[in-house]
């Protein structure tokens, strides 16, 4: 699903990836769907958090996005995510999206549970 991402950068607790809007990704009204947005939140915001050293991927708690411009066919998106806080039960990361122009498209929050194992 995400075969067409190009890693541009990394470093801790950070990544930018972008990739060039096609038909898959597209809704009903031939624009950026929602759903693939979300996906997008969740996978790229955990390869930021992988990037800290912390070495769980964690389960997700909540995900939320905001969707403020649309993106069409063929467009290039840039997406930066970036891993604010890791304590030792939870992190939190906020993930950009930007058109070609830089301006923000979408931005998503994610939170993780990252602590032990789970009781019954």
């Amino acid at each position: 699903m995400a075969s067409n991402m190009e890693v541009v950068s990394v470093e801790p607790g950070k990544v930018r990836v972008q990739f060039k809007v096609e038909e898959e990704h597209l809704n009903g009204h031939g624009t950026l769907h929602g759903g693939y947005t979300s996906f997008l939140t969740d996978l790229i915001s955990t390869l930021a958090l992988m990037t800290t050293g912390n070495g769980n991927p964690g389960v997700s708690t909540d995900l939320s996005v905001a969707y403020m411009r649309s993106a069409k066919l063929n467009e290039i998106i840039t997406i930066d995510a970036d891993t604010l806080k890791t304590g030792k039960l939870l992190t939190f990361s906020t993930v950009d999206f930007r058109n070609e122009a830089g301006k923000l498209i979408a931005q998503g929050k994610h939170t993780k549970f990252v602590g032990g194992g789970a009781s019954s």
